[in-house]
């Protein structure tokens, strides 16, 4: 049996990623501007959506390894055939759980033989540091890496909501050894100030760098990253 890999409290999945991207146009973007991780959607209702059986979504899996990106596949309440068989179909270097999925159901993601990663969804406005520990830590007991995103709700994610980045702070100030990855509406324009209050080391864009929603702009990925101010 396979043993997914526990990611060190101080590892970084990446830097800066790229969510949703769909086409190679997307994936030279976003290596040319100095991006190292892209996100592939695998939740049919988003407008990001990559069907997983094809060989579209194969290539672009492909190219984006000899781009040296990293890999990671969005699911959203898959179930665990399905995500093995999802894995046997399309190579991916992390697993980002975005859905309903529960704590108690950890164990056997961890089965699957890849770093995880799980939206830690968060309410827009302040929030105590001990609230996200409770929506955090059980995730974090079982060796997931933290991304925060705004709670979207049924939609999942990808709306361009933001959440409170000085509220990330405090909970990264009684954290200091986490690495987390902030998500939730940044945009070229916003990602400096939010790198800058919320102490991040690793961000992730999809609605921030399209143009229009859905569709990826070169010149808004080319921005985002220069304006990330983080050593990919």
């Amino acid at each position: 049996m396979l043993v997914g890999r526990v990611i060190s409290v101080r590892e970084e999945m990446f830097k800066i990623k790229i969510c949703g991207v769909q086409t190679s146009q997307d994936l030279r973007a976003v290596s040319e501007a100095g991006g190292d991780a892209v996100g592939l959607n695998f939740f049919p209702p988003s407008v990001r959506y990559l069907p997983p059986n094809t060989r579209h979504t194969l290539q672009i899996s492909t190219e984006a390894a000899e781009l040296s990106l990293t890999r990671v596949g969005v699911v959203v309440n898959m179930t665990r055939p399905d995500m093995e068989r999802l894995l046997q179909t399309i190579p991916l270097d992390a697993i980002q759980l975005h859905g309903d999925e529960l704590p108690i159901e950890a164990p056997q993601w961890k089965t699957l033989g890849v770093p995880l990663i799980r939206a830690i969804k968060l309410p827009v406005g302040k929030i105590s540091a001990s609230k996200i520990d409770e929506l955090s830590q059980p995730w974090l007991d079982n060796g997931f890496h933290p991304l925060f995103d705004a709670d979207a709700g049924a939609s999942h994610g990808g709306t361009g909501r933001q959440i409170d980045w000085e509220s990330i702070n405090n909970w990264r100030k009684v954290n200091p050894e986490q690495s987390f990855t902030l998500a939730g509406g940044l945009t070229p324009e916003n990602v400096s100030e939010a790198i800058k209050v919320s102490g991040t080391q690793s961000v992730d864009t999809a609605s921030g760098v399209e143009e229009p929603r859905g569709t990826k702009n070169t010149n808004l990925i080319r921005e985002f990253v220069r304006n990330c101010s983080l050593q990919t």
